[in-house]
């Protein structure tokens, strides 16, 4: 089961964010911004993205050749499909969702060039560490459970 689930789970998720990628940008705007506001909600709230305020992040799905770029205003997350990144995190699909399923470490994946960081690498740094010290219990459960599925099913396979 948990082979299928790590197998299926990127095949249709490859496919899905393509297809997300070409719905109207207020579309994607409106599922994405809700996403992020919503799981990083903690975070925001004590203020513990303030250094982002002025920064514009971008995340690039090398695979499937999608970018999104994210800035944090008014205790929100706001997203663009085009933008001025101080800093840019990219990798395959699957490294992405090991990073945030934390199946593998950030600092495993950037030493296996799977990961890369471009641009501002201290501001990518204090962010890659900000989000990489969040508890998957933290999460909302519609985010934690995928995610903790997609943990097991690689932890499985190894």
């Amino acid at each position: 089961m948990h082979a299928l689930l790590r197998q299926y789970g990127t095949r249709l998720l490859k496919p899905g964010l393509q297809l997300f990628g070409k719905t109207p940008v207020a579309l994607q705007r409106a599922i994405t911004e809700r996403l992020f506001t919503q799981v990083l909600k903690p975070l925001l709230i004590e203020g513990e993205l303030d250094f982002m305020a002025s920064a514009c992040v971008e995340v690039h799905i090398t695979d499937i050749n999608q970018r999104w770029y994210f800035q944090v205003a008014e205790q929100q997350i706001q997203v663009h499909r085009r933008g001025q990144a101080q800093v840019c995190f990219s990798g395959d699909l699957e490294s992405l969702l090991l990073m945030a399923s934390q199946a593998v470490d950030p600092d495993t994946l950037f030493f296996q060039r799977k990961l890369s960081i471009s641009g501002d690498t201290e501001l990518g740094l204090a962010l890659k560490n900000l989000l990489d010290s969040l508890e998957l219990t933290q999460l909302p459960v519609f985010v934690r459970t995928p995610l903790a599925h997609y943990a097991s099913a690689y932890q499985s396979l190894r």
